[in-house]
């Protein structure tokens, strides 16, 4: 008999040791019953066994696993990441729990009646403590596969917030793709493991009523997998998939990054304007400035060819509220040199009013806006060079934009 620890639930195990008894039993004059609950259990021992070695489930792990691999040092902290791990460990255990091997030995105890001649009508079946053996894992395997599925959709929305951010579009992209499919494929084996609980339980009924040998003396195996699993599983089953790329807009960001050019909308001074206005207003709103303390310079030394705007040198040294405040002021040599490369650009309006709008900008948010406003500028022109560069600074203004709200 297996001894169940206290404060520990049996299903909970994740190795649970054989009976050392007899493995079958054998019945001279089987009733219809019995037979109908043998018919059942092996249909469905041969779906499970299927979908269990399923070729699609070990390469959806193997890209997990290579996934976290190839990312561990620059991700290692990230949220989505961490998430991520988990569905790694949840399939971990799975595997340790060696449910396949419990159920291809549970058909192959049924497969010894094709051995004996046809006029015979004893039937062989599984004693009480493998059928017992197999149903505790079974318990065991659907509760952590809910926790599986609930792993994949945390995994799924930290990842597309993450993607609202545009940062590591590819790798993050990667990511919803692959615990959406995990999170399609396990939801399949949850289901044949249920419909398998159920003839599995009623041949146990049968095979306690004709020889009693219990093996978890101290377990009652509920009648209702579905009970026993709680609200989670009605959840699983009836419940839609959040919407969070409708909710995020990510998909009008992800149309703007991967449509063609004969596809994507073509870039118009209206689009400037609208950032312009709205750059204007909320420059009017922001009434109290933080303080973020003396910016770090840039010792990175770029070289690359003379284009026509060149904004690396109005990058370098941002003139706003907080710097004045505490009384960071450059010295007129560097002012000079600043000056001296804004006069290598175009000296168009539009070049000059950036050059304004960046020395003028009193927030991040703000900041943003104008970077933004800039880019697409850039990438109307043709200055791929400046708009990868300008895409750069809008990452790092992004993120301290985050900090700012923060009130750090």
């Amino acid at each position: 008999m297996a001894t169940v620890r206290p404060g520990l639930e049996p299903w909970n195990r994740v190795r649970i040791p054989k009976a050392g008894s007899r493995s079958t039993v054998t019945i001279p004059d089987p009733d219809a019953a019995l037979d109908l609950c043998v018919a059942a259990v092996i249909r469905e021992c041969c779906l499970v066994t299927r979908s269990l070695k399923n070729q699609i489930l070990d390469a959806e792990t193997d890209v997990l696993c290579a996934v976290l691999y190839s990312n561990h040092n620059r991700m290692g902290r990230h949220k989505p990441h961490l998430a991520l791990k988990q569905v790694e460990q949840c399939l971990k255990r799975l595997k340790n729990m060696d449910l396949e091997g419990s159920i291809q030995h549970l058909s192959e105890l049924f497969s010894s009646n094709e051995n004996q001649p046809v006029n015979t009508k004893a039937c062989v079946i599984p004693s009480q403590p493998v059928v017992e053996l197999v149903l505790m894992k079974i318990l065991g395997a659907c509760k952590l596969l809910l926790r599986f599925l609930d792993c994949c959709c945390k995994t799924f929305l930290l990842t597309v917030k993450h993607l609202g951010l545009q940062e590591f579009i590819i790798l993050n992209l990667v990511m919803v793709g692959l615990v959406s499919r995990l999170w399609v494929l396990y939801k399949g084996v949850l289901k044949r493991l249920t419909s398998l609980y159920e003839p599995l339980f009623r041949l146990l009924q049968q095979i306690s009523r004709i020889q009693p040998l219990p093996y978890f003396k101290d377990f009652t195996f509920p009648s209702d997998i579905a009970e026993f699993l709680g609200q989670p599983y009605f959840e699983v089953f009836k419940k839609k998939m959040p919407t969070a790329f409708a909710a995020k807009g990510v998909t009008k960001l992800l149309n703007k990054l991967f449509l063609t050019k004969e596809q994507s909308p073509r870039f118009n001074q209206e689009t400037i304007l609208r950032i312009s206005k709205k750059a204007k207003q909320m420059r009017i709103n922001i009434q109290n400035n933080v303080d973020l303390g003396q910016p770090i310079k840039n010792k990175k030394v770029f070289k690359e060819e003379s284009s026509e705007f060149d904004v690396r040198a109005f990058c370098k040294q941002l003139k706003h509220k907080a710097t004045q405040e505490t009384n960071l002021k450059c010295s007129q040599s560097k002012l000079k040199a600043t000056q001296h490369s804004s006069q290598k650009a175009t000296g168009t309006p539009c070049a000059k009013s950036f050059v304004q709008r960046f020395r003028e900008a009193e927030s991040f948010i703000q900041l943003s806006e104008e970077i933004q406003t800039a880019i697409l500028w850039c990438r109307s022109k043709k200055l791929k060079a400046l708009a990868s560069f300008l895409g750069n600074k809008l990452l790092k203004s992004n993120r301290l934009k985050h900090v700012e709200a923060q009130g750090c």
